[in-house]
């Protein structure tokens, strides 16, 4: 059995457990107030809910083997931890830095010198200002960042994502620090050991198949024999023979395509030889 930390009370709550849903890893609990739940597969997962911002340093020090959280707060601990997987599958979000809606500023440089700048990410701040470069005072903010203005703050760096409250604060973006991801982490601990390294690249190679699924389509292709090395030449690299049609000069081959570009590789198929290519969806692609 291996231990898993998710995250709790932000927005990647839900879009991080339908994904692990959609990847048949199904977080069960008691009531979604409760910070324990566990996932039936491969043995048994015991499962934590804690804060993004908290997850990679617990991870590192080994509370946990792995664990869900953003490279946002990857990078703001600084924790040392191995880096499985990142989800395209889960929409990014981006860490801006936002302004008052009537100020004059139209990029980090039109803050003036010793501006208050409130933020729960003064690691990834203190370097973006120190490349601008711009004299700030950076302001802790633990909580409810975009209401620091304009009493506590004249700027703020936080996260604009799904639920943002910049709106609702009339703050208005004038510049992009990152754009960020959710990623599965490692402990170093777990990711030395064979067994539970093993069990943890299973889960991670399970949500992945639902990105996989969502961005590749699969190709069913009928062609001649004679055409054969042709049409394999111009096949997707993860392609096979499927078998022979009704007769015997007819050869189906099958291979999954990526979605973007996926006309001029039914394009380039066709005019290799191929007699008909059918188009199917993928549900989950999941690759050993």
């Amino acid at each position: 059995m291996v231990s898993l930390a998710l995250p709790k009370g932000t927005f990647l709550e839900r879009p991080v457990l339908d994904l692990f849903a959609a990847a048949g890893l199904e977080v069960r609990r008691p009531s979604e107030r409760s910070y324990r739940a566990s996932i039936a597969y491969d043995g048994g997962v015991e499962v934590a809910f804690h804060k993004p911002r908290e997850i990679p340093l617990a991870v590192e020090r080994g509370v946990f083997d792995f664990g869900v959280t953003g490279t946002d707060w990857i990078e703001e601990t600084g924790a040392k931890v191995e880096l499985v997987e990142a989800s395209g599958c889960v929409p990014p979000w981006r860490l801006v830095l936002a302004v008052p809606s009537g100020h004059p500023a139209v990029d980090a440089a039109g803050l003036p010198a010793g501006a208050r700048v409130a933020t729960g990410f003064p690691k990834i701040s203190r370097q973006y200002f120190q490349s601008v470069p711009l004299p700030v005072r950076i302001v802790p903010s633990f909580g409810a960042t975009e209401a620091k203005v304009p009493e506590l703050a004249d700027a703020v760096i936080e996260t604009d994502g799904p639920g943002s409250a910049l709106d609702e604060h009339d703050l208005r973006v004038v510049a992009t620090l990152r754009t960020c991801l959710p990623q599965v982490v490692a402990s170093p601990a777990a990711w030395r050991d064979a067994r539970r390294r093993a069990a943890i690249q299973r889960v991670a190679r399970l949500l992945a198949s639902v990105d996989g699924g969502a961005a590749h389509v699969l190709l069913t292709v009928r062609t001649t024999t004679r055409d054969l090395p042709r049409v394999a030449g111009s096949m997707p690299e993860r392609s096979w023979r499927a078998g022979t049609g009704l007769t015997e000069n007819l050869v189906v081959v099958q291979g999954l395509a990526a979605r973007r570009g996926l006309a001029e590789t039914i394009g380039g198929i066709l005019a290799a030889g191929a007699l008909d290519v059918i188009e199917s969806r993928v549900g989950k692609d999941v690759t050993p």
